[in-house]
């Protein structure tokens, strides 16, 4: 099986160290970046599975590669910064989990797995997933994380494509917003709902939807379903 490959953005060499050195251990792929622009270059060049990034880098704000990144690439942030709007924002920009230094490897570790196993989830259902809604001629491709509706490409973000695919793999059932939020964001988000509303009506836009006229559906006080 091939390795997975991790991009290490932190621009304290020790801490850099001692992360790479335990993924080895685990058999993870490693690369080291130390600077923003070191991080753009070869994540660009390299194509990692999984980015850990270090908020505070001298050169650029990690809240800006994540914007770059989030949509191509299963980002973990790795910060000093505890405040939750610190980690509000970093889960608004993409970013798949939140870190806060200092953390025990195991920890990480574990968050690096968890993502993973939902990664490989995914393609585990591929071929069960029912892809396509001939009423609205909607189309879900979890290979290759597409969306098509009326055979336009829709281009959504990766927590807008994995909120929308599990409200459509649940398809029928109606879906809390503290559910979405716990199966699409992590157990441990600690965001509130109005972020699952946010995305609701960012991927309605996609669709060129309203909320009257969308095929996701609100019920209020409850959540989301797709009929």
């Amino acid at each position: 099986m091939k390795k997975k490959k991790i991009l290490v953005v932190e621009d304290e060499y020790s801490i850099n160290d001692a992360i790479s050195f335990a993924l080895n251990n685990e058999g993870y792929e490693t690369i080291s970046a130390f600077t923003g622009k070191e991080a753009l270059e070869k994540f660009r060049e390299l194509k990692p599975d999984l980015i850990l990034l270090d908020l505070m880098l001298g050169d650029m704000d990690g809240f800006e590669i994540c914007k770059e990144l989030s949509k191509d690439v299963y980002i973990i942030m790795l910060t000093a910064r505890g405040e939750l709007l610190d980690k509000v924002i970093g889960m608004e920009l993409g970013a798949d989990d939140y870190i806060v230094k200092p953390f025990e490897i195991k920890e990480l570790l574990v968050r690096i797995k968890a993502i993973f196993r939902r990664e490989k989830q995914i393609l585990k259902e591929r071929d069960n997933i029912e892809k396509k809604n001939e009423e609205n001629k909607l189309i879900i491709n979890p290979m290759d994380r597409s969306v098509k509706k009326d055979g336009e490409i829709i281009p959504l973000r990766r927590k807008e494509f994995d909120l929308l695919l599990h409200l459509y793999k649940n398809k029928g059932i109606v879906i809390s917003r503290e559910n979405l939020l716990e199966k699409v964001w992590g157990y441990d988000y600690e965001g509130d709902t109005r972020t699952v509303d946010v995305h609701i009506r960012r991927i309605r836009d996609k669709l060129k939807e309203d909320k009257d006229n969308s095929i996701i559906e609100t019920v209020f006080g409850v959540g989301y379903i797709i009929r």
